[in-house]
Parts: C-alpha cells; structure tokens; sequence
C-alpha cells in the first residue's frame, strides 16, 4: 500500500501528559501547523478506501447475528494479522487490537460487527447481497468493521511517530445483546495502561446527514432503550359465554390503550419519552374460543437516564391496574428472551462536551465546515452507551444518505443500501480522533 508522505499530523506532536525527552518536543509553532491541517490524514484514508470497500463487501456476503460473529471474527483477525497489528479476544468473537506505543495516553476506536434477522430486498447486484436467508447487515455493521480495519492499516504505517496507545475495538452483539457491557466486564475496563476516551461512528443514511457530511453533539445523542413482556393469564372457554370466562384480549387490549397515556399524560411533553407494544399474541385459530393467556411485547426509551428508569415502575403500574380491573394475573418481564436472545436494556448514550468538540473540530479541518452537522438526538439506541458511560466519549454520524448511489431507506430496512464513496471518510474520523487526542488531549 502506497501512502502519502503527510505525516499523521499532529500525532507526531507530544501529548501534554507524557513524558519525552526535550529533543522530541516541538515547538507550538510546528504544533500548530500540524493541527491545522488534518487533510494529510484524510489523503491517507483516501489511499485506503477501495481496501475498505472490498473488506466491507466481503462481509456483507456472511452476515451473522449478535454472538455468531465468528467469520467476521475471523476476517478482522486475518487482515490485522496480514498488517502486523497485535490483538487478543475479549468477550469472543470480540477483538481488541493494538496499535502505538505501549503507553499513555489511550484512546479507544469501536466498530460493531454483528448483522440482523433481516431478509435483504436491496437494490444491488444479486452477488454482492447477503448469501444467508433472514439475515442481512441492515445497519451498517459491515462498514463500521471496514472503516476500523482501514483506520488499523493507516496507524500502523505510521506507529513509530504516535506518541500513545490505540485499541482497536471490534464488538459484538451490539443489536441488542449488550457486547460494549460485557466487553467492559472482561477485561476492556482494567486493560493497561488505562483508556482514556473513546470514540465511535455510525452510518446515518438521513437527509439531515448526506452523504459527504459529518454530524454530532454535545449531551445525549441517542435514547435509552428497553424491552418489556406482559403476559394475562385469564380463563378461556367458549365465546358464546363470554360472562362465564375471563377474556384475556380485552384486558390486553385496554392495557395497549393505557399505556400510550404513560407518555402523553404522565410524562413532561419536554421531556422525550415513547412506549410502543409491538406485538400482541392471544388465542387460537378457532373463532369461537377465548384463550387463557394474552402476551403483549414492546419497547420503550428515553433521552433522559431518570425517565427511562421512571418508565418501568409506570408500565408495571398500568399493566398491574388493568389486570386486576378486568380480573386477569399479570406477570410483567423487562429482560423477555426471545429465540434464546435475552433482551437487555442500554442507557442513553450521552457525549462529552470535550470530546465531541474535539470530534467536531478535527471534522471540520478535513472537511470544511459546511460538511459538520450540528445534529438533533434520536430515539434509537446503541450500547456504545456504556463505553460513553465509563470514559468521555464521542458518538458522531457519518452522513450516508445518496439518492444516486440508492442510499435513501432507513436502517433496519431490508432495503438498506449504505454508500460506500464516504467510508474513507470514517477512516479518516477514526484516525484523527485517535491522533488528535494522543497529541493534546481535550483542548480547553
């Protein structure tokens, strides 16, 4: 691989907080000139990119689901392998890779690996669709492992002039299965020397983000979000006495009604909030028979922590009362399994301030300002939550959204199609990131 001659910017500069020798410093001149131009590092990831979109459509040929991660696994493997890169496997199929110097300081680049049990219907030539039925990388998963491989293969050509340490994260089980949470259990939280910030991109094909563009914010970016399972057990018989039984779809029924005022009666309009049941399971295939057993399933979320934790005693509440008025026992699970999947709940990802204005000014000096997004907070999740919960971090979108290249449906779509023109871009984030905060740390 042929790289520019740019150095990595500022990454040869010293970070403030690690000892060198006098000789090694600059002077804030030369600093200042390097941070100024981070356009050395996006013309590195642009030497980069046809080996990202060959990685990435090699993977989303196998797409696999949260904890089965293992060819993807094995791909991430081979190419840091192939580079030289140091790796071990925390939480498997996850994998954290090592890049720099050994010491601090230490930032932390994520990617997420898992795909969906999403059937492709997308736009794009037969043989570059998934070749497994049901599943499909309906999210972008397979481009955020990309990019990471990519930032791990310009770092590397340059790890005698960084001055710190980059881990490399690639997890698992992000839809749904916590792996940023079990990864921290495993041994990410107590590696040495310490991470100290961490970083993540998500592909955002939305009109607010086109594709070329970059966007993030200070606070909450993301919801909290959690899972809730409400099983009425009444007393079934035949429907033509209905006086005789204890019909467990009207009770169902009333609490699907009464949940929705949870949020528009009981919750600040402020204050953002959802609960949707989204699935409603009673009775049998014959008409005439009321069954004993109703079972509603749903979601809720919250941009604020309080609230979200304020959400489950209200859903026990409304399904306990609705259940007793209409004479039904009422079990109320918030951990549901469902094809052996237990479902867990993440916490609002919340940014740093520090972080993501260090996000957006090495966005803007690659890009330019109109390409840098301030953007709104939405209310689907990401366990990256816990990684922004344990050091300062910083969520950002990289805008996909092409009506040329057919980049228009929304994630979770089995007609999702990401553009692969902006991952060189990602790249280009992940390395900047990485440098910029082992050059000087948050500015400010």
């Amino acid at each position: 691989m042929k790289l520019r001659a740019v150095l990595l910017l500022a990454a040869i500069c010293v970070a403030p907080h690690v000892a060198v020798r006098a000789d090694d410093a600059c002077t804030d001149e030369t600093c200042a000139s390097h941070l100024n131009d981070l356009r050395g590092v996006l013309a590195n990831a642009e030497d980069v990119a046809d080996y990202v979109v060959r990685l990435r459509r090699e993977l989303h040929l196998q797409p696999e689901l949260m904890w089965t991660e293992h060819k993807t696994s094995a791909v991430v493997k081979r190419e840091l392998t192939a580079m030289g890169v140091s790796f071990e496997e925390i939480s498997a199929p996850g994998v954290v890779a090592t890049i720099g110097s050994g010491s601090a300081p230490v930032v932390a680049l994520r990617a997420d690996m898992d795909a969906l049990p999403v059937t492709e219907e997308s736009d794009i030539p037969l043989e570059r669709r998934s070749q497994i039925p049901g599943r499909m990388h309906a999210c972008g998963h397979d481009g955020h492992t990309a990019m990471l491989l990519g930032a791990a293969k310009v770092l590397k050509s340059v790890e005698p002039e960084l001055r710190g340490t980059v881990r490399l994260v690639f997890q698992p089980a992000e839809e749904g299965g916590a792996g940023a949470r079990r990864m921290l259990e495993d041994g990410l939280r107590v590696m040495t020397p310490p991470i100290e910030s961490s970083f993540a991109l998500h592909n955002w094909p939305y009109p607010e983000t086109p594709s070329g563009t970059v966007g993030t914010r200070s606070g909450t970016i993301m919801a909290g979000s959690g899972s809730f399972e409400i099983t009425f057990t009444g007393a079934g018989g035949h429907a033509a006495v209905p006086h005789k039984n204890v019909d467990v779809v009207v009770c169902g029924a009333a609490a699907v009604m009464a949940t929705q005022t949870i949020v528009s009666r009981l919750t600040d309009p402020l204050d953002s909030a959802l609960v949707s049941t989204t699935i409603f399971k009673a009775g049998g295939e014959a008409s005439n028979v009321m069954g004993d057993r109703a079972v509603l399933a749903g979601t809720f979320r919250a941009l604020d922590k309080r609230t979200f934790e304020w959400l489950h005693g209200r859903i026990e509440h409304v399904a306990a009362a609705t259940g007793a008025a209409h004479g039904c026992d009422v079990n109320v699970d918030f951990f549901p399994v469902s094809n052996g999947v237990r479902h867990e709940e993440y916490p609002p990802t919340v940014n740093d301030a520090r972080a993501a204005t260090l996000a957006r000014e090495v966005a803007t000096s690659m890009f330019g300002d109109d390409a840098v997004v301030d953007v709104a907070p939405v209310m689907p999740a990401e366990d990256f939550s816990f990684f922004a919960e344990e050091w300062p971090s910083a969520m950002m979108w990289l805008g996909a959204y092409n009506v040329t290249a057919g980049a228009t449906w929304p994630l979770h779509s089995g007609k999702y199609v990401l553009d692969e023109s902006v991952l060189h871009r990602g790249v280009a984030m992940h390395v900047a990131y990485a440098t910029e905060f082992m050059s000087t740390g948050f500015r400010g």
